[in-house]
């Protein structure tokens, strides 16, 4: 190694660095720093609570429309029914049909038919009627 020259500073010497000198930053009284600090954690929980808030909500109304997404649902059902329903009473060939074969319905015989009226008799109808009695026959 080689032996580098030694620098010894004098004990009263004085180096020449400038001072400590720091950039000039406005001196803030604590009160002011505490309002400042105060006034924006206000401003983050109000903004919190808000999202919060807003969240719930959108929760709250996607169970609503669901709800009444089902209840269309179930209506739309309903007013396909009925109109099945209506399409049936208006078809008499199918409403024939389906009082024969489902509901095992068949026209009357004439002694199944019954006369109805003030001079009618109490049995079963054989021949004409009386003039003022009403009998349903099949068409």
């Amino acid at each position: 190694m080689r032996n580098a020259p030694r620098r010894t500073v004098a004990p009263d010497a004085v180096p020449d660095v400038a001072p400590d000198v720091r950039p000039a930053v406005p001196a803030c009284s604590t009160g002011r720093f505490f309002a400042y600090w105060l006034l924006a954690l206000t401003a983050a929980v109000a903004a919190f609570a808000s999202h919060i808030y807003i969240r719930h909500r959108v929760v709250e109304l996607g169970y609503a429309l669901g709800q009444e997404r089902a209840l269309r649902a179930r209506m739309e059902n309903e007013r396909r029914d009925l109109e099945l329903e209506l399409a049936a009473m208006e078809a008499p060939g199918d409403l024939a049909r389906v009082a024969r074969d489902v509901l095992g319905l068949d026209v009357p015989r004439d002694d199944q038919l019954l006369a109805v009226g003030s001079a009618a008799a109490t049995g079963p109808v054989s021949g004409e009627p009386a003039e003022s009695a009403l009998v349903l026959r099949p068409p």
